[in-house]
């Protein structure tokens, strides 16, 4: 019992300290975000604030623009989420459900395309949407990531232990293709469309690259491109500048998110890896 005791002890005391590890650079980012750029050059550092000032918070969301940033990301990083998500549990479905010619040639390659790297592919994306005239619009920013390879495959694999019985039964009863899968595909695929959704939405929320190509625009521009525009004109407005309080902006939505869907997170992850 001793040595259960013991062995129980190490183990909690090591998950706390790795626990603590990871957490501390969030905390210090929590806390730098309102002191003042001089307290964050002092040297020793202070680990809690001298004075606690919303000032360079308020400055960074109103005349950095980030109140509308944080608007666009959110929108953006939902929208692409979602028909995402969406359009890869339909592909997936109609791979897994239905025989057509070059069916398997086609599956692999949907797949093959998650072999390319993103930078390969900014300048067709850039070229098709310049063709449509969508520079500078939420359309330039949503509908070139709108489908993914990796999703499809994804669900994919998930769907191959699929029951295939209730499916039969439902066709049996009279119900169409699209009832079937609203129905009945789409609520036992909770878990990898959920692991999916996490993936695609911090993938979105930290995408740069694109963004900066597809909308310049000050009223278009995302989180990321703020952050790194902030980064750059750091000497123009050195008195008031403070990047934790940035990337605290930038980070909350994330961690709200965490707060109210961990449950559904975490089932979503273990239960795709399970399967």
């Amino acid at each position: 019992m001793d040595r259960v005791f013991r062995q129980s002890a190490w183990a909690s005391l090591v998950l706390w300290a790795g626990a603590l590890v990871m957490l501390f650079p969030a905390v210090w980012m929590v806390l730098s975000a309102f002191k003042s750029p001089q307290e964050l050059l002092d040297y020793p550092p202070t680990f809690l604030p001298q004075a606690w000032s919303f000032e360079y918070i308020q400055y960074i969301w109103t005349e950095r623009n980030f109140g509308r940033m944080m608007l666009n990301s959110v929108f953006v990083s939902t929208t692409v989420t979602l028909l995402t998500v969406l359009s890869s549990a339909y592909i997936a479905h109609v791979f897994r459900e239905f025989r057509f010619p070059l069916r398997r040639p086609l599956f692999y390659l949907i797949i093959a395309t998650t072999m390319i790297p993103l930078p390969v592919l900014v300048l067709p994306h850039f070229q098709i949407v310049y063709w449509f005239g969508w520079l500078n619009t939420y359309q330039a920013l949503i509908l070139p990531y709108a489908l993914w390879g990796f999703g499809v495959f994804l669900i994919y694999q998930f769907l191959a232990g699929f029951p295939r019985d209730l499916i039969e039964a439902a066709r049996i009863e009279g119900a169409s293709e699209r009832q079937i899968f609203q129905y009945i595909v789409l609520p036992l695929i909770k878990s990898p469309c959920v692991a999916l959704g996490i993936i695609t939405f911090l993938h979105q929320w930290e995408s740069l690259l694109w963004p900066l190509i597809a909308a310049n625009s000050p009223d278009m521009q995302l989180l990321p491109a703020g952050l790194a525009a902030l980064s750059n004109n750091a000497i123009e407005s050195a008195d008031l500048f403070n990047p934790y309080s940035a990337a605290l902006i930038a980070a909350f939505p994330l961690l709200v998110a965490f707060l109210i869907f961990q449950r559904m997170i975490v089932k979503g992850i273990a239960m795709t890896g399970i399967k």
